[in-house]
């Protein structure tokens, strides 16, 4: 059966993508697919320009990368035909993060460790801001065939990764609940993990008398709320949520749950001040593992995943293709200070 044009060359508008490495993925796909094979004929220039109103310049700027890649070659006076099924591209990865923290310095470590050599990685930063994650996608996306993006969540994202390439945007860490049925990739499931530690941890928890989640009011943290709220409906302690450390309201016997290490640094400080014993007279669990809290005193207990193996896992899924969903775990490291 003759092709028709559009069952080789497919165009969406609405991606940031431009429209000529549209036709060159659409012909690397339609390779893949069984769809193309070699000395097949592919449409002309100036039927793709006249099917989809663009410039013949783009065509011919797909058709040269194409060609320079030895994917395709031209026969004057017959026009061009596939050469070579040999698909594999170079990876070019997009890879967006919220902040630089120690943990995603982790993560960042593993993927580029375990990246094949011919692959790229270049890292940008939104820094929670939607605006500033719209504006990289828009204006640097195109530049990228793979896409690793912690999403920031809100109202626009799911129509701003809309514009992504979608079989091939994983997403990392955050999202599970608001993008987990539509992207592959390894999600952090927050609420379920600190309800899980705390109920495991019940005995160490009814040390103390008071339980604090210890939240910075610029940090995004909803799922680590819902969790600690869920665990306090079990009255298992007193506890609360607190925005900063009040040195007057702290009491022996208090334990709390940090985010940020300089609200860790402000309670370690006040119980060396008071003379107090970290995980007797009062408790402290950090969220992410780093070096420097295993040798803080006598090491912080720690609330953490495994960011290397999220790393790993997540060049694992985005070589081979495999579009899954996966959650990624928290443990506790007990190191006796809570």
């Amino acid at each position: 059966m003759k092709k028709r044009l559009t069952d080789i060359i497919q165009i969406d508008p609405a991606l940031t993508m431009p429209v000529y490495k549209q036709i060159v993925q659409s012909v690397y796909s339609n390779i893949e697919n069984g769809n193309l094979s070699v000395n097949n004929r592919l449409p002309s220039v100036n039927k793709i320009s006249e099917e989809f109103s663009l410039a013949r310049g783009s065509v011919f700027s797909a058709y040269n990368e194409l060609r320079s890649a030895g994917i395709i070659d031209s026969i004057p006076g017959k026009g061009y035909f596939v050469l070579s099924t040999d698909t594999k591209q170079t990876k070019r990865i997009f890879l967006l993060f919220s902040t630089f923290t120690p943990d995603k310095e982790t993560i960042f470590n593993a993927l580029h460790s375990s990246l094949p050599k011919n692959c790229t990685l270049d890292i940008y930063f939104h820094h929670h801001s939607i605006i500033m994650f719209e504006a990289l996608i828009r204006e640097q996306a195109c530049y990228y065939n793979t896409f690793i993006i912690m999403p920031e969540v809100n109202d626009d994202t799911a129509g701003i990764l809309s514009k992504l390439d979608q079989k091939n945007t994983f997403l990392l860490d955050v999202g599970y609940k608001e993008f987990g049925k539509d992207y592959p990739g390894i999600y952090q499931n927050f609420e379920k993990d600190i309800y899980s530690i705390l109920t495991a941890s019940k005995k160490l928890v009814q040390k103390y008398k008071r339980l604090f989640l210890v939240v910075p009011e610029i940090l995004r943290t909803k799922g680590i709320i819902a969790g600690f709220n869920k665990f306090s409906k079990t009255k298992i302690v007193t506890t609360g949520i607190i925005h900063q450390i009040d040195a007057a309201y702290i009491k022996k016997h208090d334990a709390f749950i940090v985010i940020d290490d300089n609200h860790l640094v402000e309670i370690i400080k006040l119980a060396k001040n008071r003379n107090w014993e970290l995980g007797k007279d009062i408790g402290i669990m950090s969220y992410n593992e780093t070096n420097l809290k295993s040798v803080i005193g006598n090491g912080i207990t720690t609330i953490t995943a495994d960011f290397e193996a999220m790393g790993r896992c997540m060049t694992e899924m985005v070589i081979s293709g495999k579009r899954e969903v996966i959650e990624n775990p928290f443990v506790m490291i007990d190191r006796k200070s809570f």
